[in-house]
């Protein structure tokens, strides 16, 4: 039956919730130039940016996460590696404020307090994203940090030469630019790079007193350590641990980048 609009309950009219979700709604621009992944055994993979236009080279790694990004992003243990994403949209909702802190003083939904990895290889970069939580686009998020990304990349078949061939090094050349020199994972000394300055404390006053040698500690490893009440205090890999071991509880050890050996 037709009703005149003056005759339609006010509560109808409302616009729902949903609604006014979908309108926290964005698009990146495309503007991004043509780029080439190449790899150290010759083959070469076009592509586009949507990152930083800087070329770039490291060992090139595989995630297969189908979210996520934000984290794995600023993981240190990507530290000197290009990651590859080998889920096949990404960026579809966006980055979240990273200055946003939790309730110990760490960025909420990050790793770390930037990106470590050395670049972002996709198959299809979302240009639009949509999320309550989103403040800005992935792709601009990688511009603000230097971090080139490129997308139109055949992912699968990527995946699939690392795991026949382990290590692979490859680079992205930007069109219009000057060559890349590539870089082996054991150039440089990535664990120093990627390891605090200085000791900090998280947690204080609580009673377990955990000392966390940061080789490249991830922030959730220091919120799980508080929560179960311990008071954390990362220090750095070179640390002198011997002088001050009489300190502490516990010892955590991190995980992190680069050749173990080193």
């Amino acid at each position: 039956m037709f009703r005149l609009r003056s005759q339609v309950p006010a509560r109808m009219l409302r616009r729902p919730q949903w609604v006014r979700v979908l309108r926290a709604y964005s698009t990146d621009a495309k503007d991004g130039r043509n780029a080439t992944l190449e790899l150290e055994d010759g083959s070469k993979f076009r592509g586009i940016s949507f990152g930083a236009d800087v070329g770039i080279s490291g060992e090139l790694v595989f995630s297969t996460g189908m979210v996520g990004y934000t984290e794995a992003l600023t993981d240190p243990s990507y530290a000197g590696q290009m990651l590859m994403l080998t889920y096949p949209m990404v960026g579809n909702y966006g980055v979240p404020d990273m200055t946003k802190l939790d309730e110990i003083g760490l960025p909420r939904g990050f790793e770390s307090d930037k990106i470590h990895a050395s670049a972002l290889v996709v198959q299809d970069y979302s240009y639009n994203y949509s999320h309550w939580n989103a403040s800005q686009s992935l792709g601009g998020w990688l511009k603000d940090q230097g971090v080139p990304g490129i997308h139109g990349i055949d992912t699968r078949m990527l995946t699939k030469q690392i795991r026949s061939k382990g290590t692979v090094t490859g680079r992205i050349i930007m069109d219009g630019q000057g060559e890349v020199k590539y870089q082996h994972p054991g150039d440089r000394n990535v664990v120093a790079e990627v390891s605090c300055k200085e000791p900090k404390v998280f947690g204080k006053g609580n009673s377990i007193k955990v000392v966390a040698v940061d080789c490249g500690i991830k922030f959730n490893i220091i919120r799980q350590l508080v929560k179960k009440g311990a008071e954390v205090t990362v220090v750095p890999f070179d640390y002198p641990l011997a002088e001050n071991i009489d300190k502490f509880h516990g010892v955590f050890l991190s995980n992190g980048p680069g050749d173990p050996e080193m």
